[in-house]
């Protein structure tokens, strides 16, 4: 496989390993509401705010996860020489020949 192509397959597996995590923090956020919703029932008057506050949680914490994530697995395994740039800016692109 070209550099190219290991690139393109590193970011569709990264993208599921996000989207993954994500779901895993929305599922874990939405659990710890509910358990908390039934030890203490006067909390049911915060509930929009605790579900904002998982939805930001989820998001960022997912974000965090998978930056973390990718600089590990690119130090651990040297992918700066295996993957290819996706985008560069135009004047850094190589020539059709090289």
């Amino acid at each position: 496989m070209s550099k190219k192509t290991n690139s393109v397959v590193f970011m569709l597996l990264a993208t599921v390993v996000n989207l993954v995590l994500l779901l895993a923090l929305f599922i874990i956020g939405f659990v710890v509401i509910g358990i908390l919703g039934a030890k203490f029932p006067g909390l049911q008057d915060a509930l929009p705010v605790l579900i904002l506050l998982v939805f930001a949680v989820a998001i960022f914490g997912s974000f965090f996860i998978y930056s973390r994530l990718v600089k590990w697995v690119s130090a651990k395994y040297d992918l700066e020489s295996k993957l290819d740039p996706i985008f560069t800016p135009k004047r850094n692109r190589r020539n059709k020949e090289d």
